[in-house]
């Protein structure tokens, strides 16, 4: 995979993340501190930068690595942390053995979720980033198909899977505290995430 490529996937999550700003926060005044949206535009911003100084020449896995390191240090709660642990995920699987891109591409998903859960430790069903990220992984690990082929099918589970946290009772954050209360309103972390597939969706049609 050349940085390009990556470059080619990566732009168009950052286009919906910043889009997605207000909306965030919006979510996030409900159940936390109301600063998801900001911390999210910051992420968004880091990975838009380091993507627009790609010359193409650069070492994929090298290029994740580093922007996992920055990401953890994004002020503004859990998010840098956890998109950081996320992104550190992406370069331990471009650094692995793949016949093509797809491969690739696959490789960094699935260790992209690992990665994240060796952070999180939330499960699937407790209102979080998880409810995003793990039905999209799914549907890599339980396909031989290309990320092309079910990139689309991907994006569709991560909405559904944040559209669903609307019914759950959350377990981590400041909206643990809400107990039944949180009941009614999506998670911003799960939305966010569902955003990121979404965009490396559109960035695969390209």
């Amino acid at each position: 995979m050349t940085s390009d490529y990556l470059k080619q996937l990566l732009l168009p999550v950052t286009d919906l993340l910043t889009d997605n700003m207000a909306y965030l926060t919006e979510l996030d005044s409900a159940t936390g501190d109301g600063d998801h949206g900001v911390s999210i535009g910051k992420i968004s911003e880091m990975i838009r930068k380091t993507m627009n100084g790609l010359t193409g020449e650069e070492n994929v896995a090298e290029v994740l690595d580093d922007l996992s390191w920055e990401l953890m240090n994004v002020n503004g709660g859990s998010a840098g942390p956890l998109w950081g642990s996320f992104f550190e995920g992406l370069a331990e699987g471009a650094a692995m053995d793949a016949d093509d891109d797809q491969g690739q591409l696959k490789n960094m998903l699935i260790k992209a979720q690992e990665s994240f859960y060796a952070v999180s430790k939330a499960e699937v069903g407790q209102k979080t980033m998880m409810d995003a990220i793990v039905p999209a992984t799914r549907i890599l690990q339980e396909s031989e198909a290309s990320v092309e082929i079910l990139a689309e099918e991907m994006a569709a589970a991560a909405v559904a899977g944040a559209d669903d946290t609307v019914n759950m009772i959350a377990k981590f954050g400041r909206a643990k505290t809400l107990k039944e209360r949180s009941i009614g309103h999506k998670d911003p972390g799960a939305v966010s995430f569902s955003l990121f597939y979404q965009g490396i969706a559109f960035g695969l049609r390209k």
